[in-house]
């Protein structure tokens, strides 16, 4: 009975870090790209408007 238990805490603690190991570069990833995002759509509204030729 100890060993499921002390396999159990092992596939958790498993788990925990392969979530954690995958969720921290999902998270720059997200970062980096809402980032970009911001700033093209800032550039974008800083942007002159063009006149057109008459």
């Amino acid at each position: 009975m100890e060993l499921i238990g002390t396999r159990a805490r092992d596939v958790g603690s498993l788990l925990a870090s392969l979530a954690e190991s995958l969720l921290l570069p999902l998270a720059v990833i997200v970062g980096l790209t809402g980032g970009a995002m911001i700033g093209a759509e800032i550039a974008r509204l800083q942007a002159p408007v063009e006149q057109p030729f008459h």
